[in-house]
């Protein structure tokens, strides 16, 4: 089954062991394995790993430059597995035995011929991959002439007519787009061996191919048989021969994936091994499957090499120094530059030339490169190590792609300093550096980009794969699991409504057991909650004209990788800021349905803050584009389900959320007089003391004219004059801060006005509590979170006709609704509740009650609700639906596609 090398000749000398290719690493002890079965008897072997051999292109646009998938040489590859534990080796290149063929030539033991042969079903000309082993040049050449690749079902006969030891490689991987159960289901009739771990690809698809294998019963394979009409190639078909290999294509994992033989004794022939796998029910797949950063280091590796092979020695003195400093975190070892040319070069640049485009790029990974690697003494470690024995500093995934991002996020951190220096300053060519600069940047983070994409675009075929095996097995299925979800926001660590709805949805997850993850990126304090994640800001600048809110550019790798993690069902994006784009991205990525929040109307704030009608048209067309995309938006009152409607959003995606508020949170028994004095301790301003115990009207909010504050201002000061005529005391108490708070002051100066500032948590909810009443003059809110949560409080509550907040007071009972533009109506209705006790007690009563059946439970139930939905009318988008069928057999092609008689498949 194999092609045996030829034995070495040369005789070792008892002074000097002689050191031959096959024994390289026998004189040292081998780094232990990837887990799977331990003793002395387990025989272990990468059944999948690539040389140089494989010389076509990783994907189709790199064959344009000439790059190739694999820069490994042959040995090694073998010398990589040995020192990893491998007892048994093989190099398996694509469609080829070229890299294999030296070592054998070469004399090199326990090693095997293999291939990844590339093969078609005729029906539609779906690829799949299969991995032979122990091959010879004459079998080689029968694959070439014999047209066997265009035919699987003649090439499986050919396997089973030589006896060849095989494995169908990543069986779920969808080659070119065509892959079905229908092809998965005929592979299993026609080949003994599949690899169920490959270190490439997502260790998922363990789990649901080996789900699969374990309905191949007798009983189903006969189902399957007459199904298909098609016969078993192999006896004994449904006990299948496992393996896993690692992938490699940069020597960076060989031996990290592995089938493994557990036995009394170590296997030394690799036919007995091959053997062995064949029968089936002796072999395990083990080790680590694949994933995103490894994928990308994968990509990167290979470019490494190109780079370092082609242009790797162009370029300056100080240019070439760069490239071997980056290149050997990829295990390259390329010649050093003198000093006595670096020190040449810098003065020539010095002397002749200004400073080039890339001058501020160089200038931020020199400022940025040692400080960080500091932080990463593994990665470190590994650049001085044997890359074949120990791995390059990339084949550290995780250490590595955090590096990548933290030394990313400091070089942006430097061009970012230094565009706005440059703005300041004036200097355009200074400018345009920094910003080209930080562009070029970017391109870091693609391999990681693409292998994410590249790793997620299986998902959709394995949800409907393990659909149809559990519809087989009986076992639960997707639509029987838990959903899970994942929420982006810009704001949590904020004082405002949008806050706290989000974290009482988090609250409310976590005590009903859902799996939803919060994600957010600020330097605000936020939640310290298990379903909490706030990452790091790459950059952040504080809003124009509302100092106390920043904007922050996310660490879109350290986000993407993370959700990739949970892999989520929906993605909910609650703010249309950087970390709601940030979602959008994700849901491409992970082809999940978005659904959001429409929580604040922004063309309506952004009038009112700029009165620029064309910034307001601009946002208007903005949202319409950002919201396009989502299959739900909630609002918080049906006035802005119409609203969403004039931007252009249909209104059957437009919903409302039933409102909810925490009603145990805000509840009247937190009322507490002494509030007042510990405010007042804590730097609370009030205009003047009160001569008794004034009636207190509370604010709560941004503090801020898009909240209609000039409006309060001018009706508080007539009320101040008003109250005075009639001699009664009241305070009105600002809680919440923003840009319109000087200038409130000052207008209010003598009105007996409270300023506290932002409140938290226990004490907020005792402001609420201890106040009297609640004016709300927002024409923009979508609900006002603050008008339920003083309602829920026992506070009559006044807002405006305009915007949501409306709907949650019932007008005359809980509280007023008084026009936008009725200065005097506010007026009059603050002056008389003040001057009524008995109306404002009943009346908060009255609000207390009503708020009782918005609990934030409800709501999140409602909320969560939605996103089942969602989610299930996503996966009927797939077929799988409780009635769906099996796997349709592909379309029929038309006379144009049929195959030739050369290649038309073997009838059964």
């Amino acid at each position: 089954m194999r092609h045996e090398p030829a034995p070495h000749s040369a005789e070792p000398s008892h002074d000097t062991p002689a050191i031959t290719p096959g024994q390289r690493f026998r004189l040292q002890s081998p780094q232990p394995t990837f887990g799977g079965p331990q003793g002395p008897g387990v025989t272990r072997m990468d059944t999948h790993c690539h040389s140089k051999a494989s010389d076509g292109p990783a994907i189709a646009a790199l064959g344009a430059i000439g790059c190739p998938e694999c820069f490994s040489e042959p040995e090694a590859v073998y010398d990589q597995a040995k020192a990893r534990g491998m007892d048994l080796v093989t190099i398996t290149d694509h469609d080829t035995i070229d890299g294999a063929m030296t070592l054998v030539e070469r004399g090199f033991q326990d090693f095997v011929v293999g291939q990844e042969v590339s093969v078609l079903f005729p029906e539609d000309r779906c690829k799949l991959h299969v991995l032979v082993w122990g091959l010879t040049p004459e079998h080689q050449e029968e694959l070439n002439l014999g047209g066997l690749r265009h035919d699987v079902y003649a090439f499986a006969s050919w396997l089973r007519d030589h006896n060849l030891a095989h494995a169908f490689a990543h069986p779920l991987y969808l080659q070119n787009g065509r892959l079905t159960r229908w092809h998965v289901e005929r592979a299993s009739l026609l080949f003994k061996g599949f690899e169920t771990l490959n270190g490439a690809h997502p260790a998922k698809h363990k789990h649901a191919l080996e789900r699969f294998l374990k309905t191949l019963t007798p009983a189903r394979v006969h189902r399957l048989v007459n199904q298909h009409q098609l016969e078993p190639l192999w006896p004994r078909i449904w006990e299948k021969g496992l393996t896993a290999g690692s992938d490699d294509h940069g020597l960076m994992n060989v031996g990290r994936t592995f089938t493994a033989v557990p036995g009394d004794a170590k296997i030394t022939e690799p036919a007995e091994f091959l053997r062995t796998v064949m029968q089936g029910g002796r072999s395990e797949a083990c080790g680590v499957g694949g994933h995103s950063s490894l994928l990308a280091h994968q990509f990167t590796t290979v470019g490494a090499h190109y780079y370092a092979e082609r242009l790797g020695v162009r370029g300056s003195a100080m240019a070439r120094e760069v490239t071997r400093k980056l290149v050997r975190f990829a295990g390259i070892d390329l010649p050093k530059t003198s000093r006595a040319k670096l020190a040449a070069h810098v003065a020539k640049k010095r002397l002749f030339r200004r400073k080039g485009r890339a001058a501020p790029l160089l200038d931020a990974l020199k400022e940025s490169f040692g400080p960080v690697l500091d932080q990463y003494p593994e990665v470190k470690a590994r650049l001085k190590a044997d890359p074949i024995r120990d791995g390059s500093a990339m084949s550290d995934h995780d250490q590595m792609a955090d590096f990548v991002d933290d030394l990313s996020a400091a070089m942006g951190r430097a061009l970012g300093a230094g565009a706005i220096h440059s703005f300041k300053k004036k200097d355009r060519n200074a400018l345009t550096d920094h910003l080209s600069s930080y562009a070029l940047l970017q391109l870091t983070a693609l391999p990681y980009m693409v292998s994410l994409f590249y790793q997620n675009k299986e998902r959709q075929f394995l949800e409907r794969f393990e659909h149809d095996t559990a519809k087989v097995d009986g076992a639960p299925g997707v639509l029987e699991r838990p959903m899970r979800v994942s929420l982006f926001t810009d704001t949590l660590g904020d004082v405002n409504g949008v806050s706290r709805f989000i974290q009482n949805v988090g609250d409310q997850a976590e005590v009903t057991g859902r799996d939803l993850q919060i994600i957010t990126c600020t330097r605000l304090d936020v939640p310290d909650k298990p379903n909490v994640f706030n990452f790091d800001p790459v950059f952040a600048w504080q809003m124009p004209k509302y100092d106390q809110l920043e904007v922050a550019l996310p660490p879109l790798m350290k986000i993407m990788r993370h959700v990739d993690k949970h892999q989520p069902d929906a993605i909910h994006v609650s703010t249309p800021g950087p970390m709601g784009m940030v979602g959008l991205v994700v849901a491409k990525m992970l082809r999940v349905p978005v659904l959001g929040v429409y929580h604040t109307d922004f063309p309506a704030y952004i009038d009112a803050l700029f009165e620029d009608h064309a910034m307001t048209h601009f946002t208007t067309k903005f949202m319409r584009v950002f919201y396009g995309g989502f299959r739900s938006i909630f609002t918080r009152s049906e006035d802005y389900v119409e609203a969403l409607t004039r931007i252009g959003i249909p209104r059957q995606r437009s919903l409302r959320l039933m409102p909810g508020c925490d009603v145990h949170m805000f509840h009247p028994r937190f009322e507490d007089q002494s509030i007042w004095d510990r405010l007042d301790a804590d730097g609370a301003t009030a205009s003047k003391k009160a001569k008794s115990t004034p009636v207190r009207v509370l604010y709560c909010g941004r503090v801020s004219v898009e909240k209609n504050l000039p409006m309060l201002t001018g009706v508080w000061k007539k009320v101040a004059q008003r109250l005075k005529e009639q001699q009664l005391e009241a305070e009105l108490v600002i809680v919440g801060d923003g840009p319109y708070r000087p200038r409130m002051e000052k207008e209010l100066k003598g009105a007996n006005v409270r300023f506290c500032g932002f409140r938290y948590d226990d004490e907020l909810s005792t402001i609420y509590a201890s106040t009297d009443m609640f004016v709300f003059p927002s024409v923009t809110d979508t609900l006002g979170q603050v008008v339920m949560e003083s309602q829920a409080s026992g506070q009559p509550v006044l807002v405006t006709d305009q915007g949501g907040p409306k709907e949650v007071v019932e007008h005359g009972r809980t509280g007023f609704v008084i026009g936008a533009g009725d200065v005097e109506g506010w007026v009059e209705t603050i002056v008389d509740l003040i001057g009524d006790g008995e109306k404002r007690r009943a009346m908060g009563a009255a609000a207390h009650e009503s708020l009782q059946k918005y609990s934030i439970r409800n709501s999140f139930e409602h909320f969560w609700q939605v996103h089942v939905e969602a989610w299930h009318e996503h996966l009927a988008t797939l077929g799988i639906t409780p009635d769906s069928d099996g796997p349709a057999e592909p379309a029929v092609r038309t006379p144009s596609e049929a195959p030739s008689p050369e290649t038309a498949p073997i009838a059964r």
